[in-house]
């Protein structure tokens, strides 16, 4: 899984006057491989900066997918147990 230009991306806007420190620390932790982290603490900003990180995540389809698995059409088997009953 290629993260490297995910987190280029991602730094470009660490200079931003508001939301730069976020998208910063969002590159750190996929830096990290700390994917569950990063989601975490994308779904808990705002929803401009969420949409934003969320739109340059979503051009690394296999980082997306590890980030946000229940966006992506992926269930559990508890969620399937629950559909067919």
């Amino acid at each position: 899984m290629k993260t490297k230009t995910t987190q280029n991306k991602l730094l470009q806007f660490r200079k931003d006057e508001y939301d730069g420190q976020d998208y910063e620390t969002v590159a750190n932790l996929i830096k990290g491989n700390q994917f569950i982290a990063a989601a975490n603490f994308i779904d808990m900003l705002d929803t401009s900066p969420r949409n934003h990180m969320e739109n340059i995540i979503q051009k690394q389809p296999s980082l997306y997918n590890e980030m946000f698995p229940e966006q992506t059409g992926v269930y559990s088997e508890f969620a399937e147990e629950g559909l067919l009953q």
